[in-house]
């Protein structure tokens, strides 16, 4: 099957993809942290919402998408040497590790439609969670970074 990018090309945009979207998954919450110390209805307040809000839409949701579809493209290409074999025995093929990662990649996904959710509720005023919380979410996407990289690197 012929395809219209490379594999190596779309690992390297599936890579780029990824960093964009940890990054803004890194940022995001800090900037939370800084609207929820800040004074409500203050300059600091406006300005990190719309720094948030600007992070959401230009880094946070396309690399989110851009990572997913090169992820899935890297997938079906890895997967599917043949396609005139039956769906369960191509699934059957797939490594253990990949399953692992998948499941991290998802939670990931979660987390990023949770601050998204709780974005609108900081926009809106509200205030339900402590800059402390938000200090230590920042931490949680570099955590679930390093397991799925070391899952797709290493392959146990």
């Amino acid at each position: 099957m012929e395809h219209l990018i490379s594999y190596d090309l779309a690992r390297g945009l599936h890579i780029i993809a990824v960093i964009a979207w940890i990054s803004g998954l890194l940022m995001q919450p800090r900037f939370y942290a800084y609207i929820t110390s800040s004074t409500p209805g203050g300059e600091l307040e406006q300005t990190m919402l719309k720094a948030a809000k600007n992070l959401r839409l230009i880094i946070l949701g396309p690399s989110m998408v851009l990572a997913w579809a090169f992820g899935i493209f890297l997938f079906v290409t890895y997967v599917t040497g043949d396609w005139s074999r039956p769906p369960d025995v191509i699934l059957a093929g797939v490594p253990h590790w990949f399953w692992a990662k998948l499941i991290l990649v998802l939670g990931l996904s979660g987390y990023h439609g949770f601050l998204i959710v709780e974005g609108r509720r900081l926009a809106k005023g509200e205030r339900p969670r402590s800059e402390r919380f938000w200090r230590l979410m920042s931490e949680v996407p570099f955590l679930v970074a390093i397991a799925a990289v070391l899952l797709a690197t290493l392959e146990p």
